[in-house]
């Protein structure tokens, strides 16, 4: 017996590769995403920092935000 996925493959080929060219990357592949993370919850919050041990300041920056977002 084949350990071939052949349907997957036939999948790959003829519909998800037209679906990306037609509609962009597949969801949860593009950089964009965590890129714009990363400006909100590292650059921005070591920004607005005094650059004297940034960690703890970003977490608590984030921390502040993050409990905002639950509680409203």
């Amino acid at each position: 017996r084949s350990e071939l996925k052949l349907p997957k493959l036939h999948n790959w080929v003829y519909h998800i590769i037209n679906s990306i060219e037609e509609f962009g990357a597949i969801n949860g592949y593009m950089t964009e995403t965590y890129e714009f993370l990363h400006k909100d919850y590292v650059k921005n919050p070591y920004r607005s920092s005094n650059k004297r041990e940034p960690m703890g300041q970003i977490i608590n920056t984030v921390s502040i935000v993050f409990f905002k977002f639950i509680l409203f």
